[in-house]
């Protein structure tokens, strides 16, 4: 597996673990705006 390479000028997506939402931001955001939940960096493998 190839780590991916980020590039901290663009722009991320996204996803809420609690409903789904996707969102692309420059940085993390800390929580949803809809639902208040934890987000997580999509491009980042869950294992």
């Amino acid at each position: 597996m190839r780590d991916v390479e980020q590039d901290h000028d663009e722009e991320t997506p996204y996803e809420c673990f609690a409903c789904g939402k996707v969102i692309t931001a420059e940085s993390q955001p800390e929580n949803c705006q809809d639902c208040g939940g934890e987000m997580r960096n999509r491009l980042t493998p869950l294992e």
